[in-house]
């Protein structure tokens, strides 16, 4: 095993790139030893191979792959699985315990080419989750009626075709009128019909191999937002209401969050060799892109970066959420910690998460997984050349958080992975990670580490949308406040279940548990025992629980 030793201010890491336990060290303070943890595959019944558009490698839509959504779809209890397929979308029930039957052919979902991310949300309010599917051409909504989707684009007023690349999306209620609207990402501006082939020109070739074109050898774009204008139509809000986003950016990942802790949601855009987007909520309708002035647009050096995934997560426990991005090899993953007042820094060397540079980052998950109190991270990688042969494949990245301070294993069969999505999908209170990766099935897999305590909380807005994206959750264990939101998006063109779950350690139960809704309202659940998925109604408190 290679051992590597980093000296930076303030803190010394040892960090190895195999498998095993690592430690950490705050300058002057003792070593804090990370347990033994690894990626588990779990056999889940996932057959179906991933596919992409017409199975060629002659693209950049080829080298996008593919997003998953984590999603209760048919309001069973149990977490499904829709795939966002290059060929046409794949829908797995969950028949229980974790294991799960393919249901695409009567799932009302149409087969259509070039399919990229998903993003879930119920834009209705009807008490059943529907999902946007993103597309190279014109994305697809889908309502779900009651377990039954239908193809709704056209009667929303959204676009039915074109030749937009769309990748992540986010239903987000930025306006808090209890009704979700549409956050899209959008690639580069691509035209298949008059793409150049592999070797064409400079940006055609990577050391020394003719590849496929992009992303610097096209045009830019910009995110669209849509909003829900009620009785299921949508309006492009884009222009007036996105300021200071011209189209100069390559945008893929997408996630929403309440930054500033005013209890208006922003959003964030991770974006390929491109700044990244911070589009604050102004709280009139408008959001307003400030990542130059934030810190949040580029790496530690001022540099454009290739940014696939990323993730909202409050990394130190300050009650801020921090941001992590995914980026491409030679530029390790980033993490701009949130000091407030709109104010990021890039903390990625500090932190430890600077440890590793030989991996393309794709999806990203935020797993608590020995259930410490501290979230710890997940990422799945996959270089993006098929020229290069099996040193397209590589392991999973798991990211153990010591307080701030990262450990880091590289872990899990090599695969050219692409989404990630996030779920307990066995229901025993522990979540699982499936990651989608090109031509293969998808893959379940469990973090084995030895585990406090935990509980989950699953909302349902009554004022606030129905789904509660926006609402953010505090829970005080042992003198600490943790803090989480539920979140439409996330990760790379994927979607993690709404359930947030929380560590507790070797407490019995959480001392205070409020919800902040989407709406403003604060709401005192009070103290909830250790052990159990509690269902919070907005104005009702607790409703139901599943004991694990």
């Amino acid at each position: 095993m290679k051992l590597l030793v980093w000296l930076v201010p303030g803190l010394l890491l040892a960090q190895g790139m195999g498998s095993g336990p690592r430690t950490v060290r705050k300058a002057g303070g003792p070593k804090v030893a990370a347990p033994a943890f690894s990626l588990r595959e779990v056999a889940a019944g996932l057959t179906a191979k991933h596919r992409y558009g017409d199975g060629t490698s002659r693209y950049i839509l080829s080298m996008t792959g593919n997003g998953v959504a984590a999603v209760d779809y048919d309001n069973d209890g149990a977490v499904d699985l829709l795939f966002a397929d290059g060929v046409a979308p794949v829908l797995y029930r969950n028949t229980g315990a974790g294991k799960f039957v393919d249901v695409s052919a009567r799932s009302g979902l149409a087969p259509r080419q070039w399919g990229q991310g998903v993003c879930a949300g119920d834009f209705d309010n009807d008490g059943w989750t529907d999902v946007l599917l993103t597309y190279y051409g014109a994305s697809r909504l889908y309502r779900n009626e009651r377990g039954q989707f239908r193809d709704v684009t056209a009667g929303a007023g959204m676009p039915v075709e074109g030749k937009r690349f769309s990748t992540g999306c986010a239903f987000v209620d930025y306006d808090r009128d209890g009704r979700l609207d549409l956050v899209v990402a959008n690639y580069v501006a691509f035209d298949l019909e008059k793409a150049a082939k592999p070797g064409a020109t400079k940006y055609c070739t990577w050391l020394g191999l003719e590849v496929f074109c992009g992303p610097r050898g096209f045009p830019t774009d910009r995110p669209m937002l849509y909003r829900n204008e009620g009785g299921g139509k949508f309006r492009d809000v884009t222009e007036q209401a996105l300021q200071g986003v011209a189209g100069l950016h390559y945008g893929l990942g997408v996630v929403v969050s309440d930054f500033d802790g005013d209890g208006w949601t922003d959003i964030y855009i991770a974006c390929d060799s491109t700044p990244g987007i911070l589009l604050r909520n102004n709280r009139d309708g408008t959001l307003t892109d400030i990542a130059v002035e934030a810190g949040a647009a580029y790496g530690a050096n001022g540099e454009e970066l290739g940014s696939m995934g990323v993730a909202a997560v409050d990394v130190d426990g300050d009650g801020r959420m921090d941001l992590v991005k995914t980026n491409f090899i030679d530029e390790t993953p980033s993490l701009y910690r949130n000091l407030g007042d709109w104010f990021f820094v890039d903390a990625t060397e500090e932190t430890g998460l600077g440890s590793d540079a030989t991996a393309v980052g794709w999806g990203l998950g935020v797993v608590d997984w020995d259930r410490d109190g501290r979230p710890d991270l997940v990422m799945a990688n996959g270089h993006i050349y098929p020229e290069l042969g099996a040193a397209q494949k590589q392991t999973k990245s798991l990211y153990w958080n010591g307080g701030g301070v990262f450990a880091t294993v590289r872990t899990g069969a090599p695969m050219a992975s692409r989404g990630l999505a996030v779920g307990d999908l066995d229901g025993d209170g522990m979540e699982e990670i499936v990651v989608t990766s090109l031509g293969a099935a998808p893959v379940v897999y469990r973090v084995e580490a030895k585990r406090g305590n935990g509980l989950g909380l699953r909302l349902e807005g009554t004022k606030s949308n129905r789904s509660a994206i926006g609402a953010r959750v505090r829970v005080t264990v042992g003198g600490k406040t943790l803090t989480e939101e539920v979140r439409s998006g996330g990760s790379y063109a994927s979607q993690h279940d709404f359930a947030v779950y929380f560590g507790l350690g070797a407490a019995a139960e959480a001392e205070r548990v409020e919800v902040r809704w989407p709406n403003g309202e604060t709401e005192l659940v009070g103290k909830l025992a250790a052990g159990a998925l509690y269902r919070v109604k907005e104005g009702s408190g607790v409703v139901g629980k599943k004991v694990w």
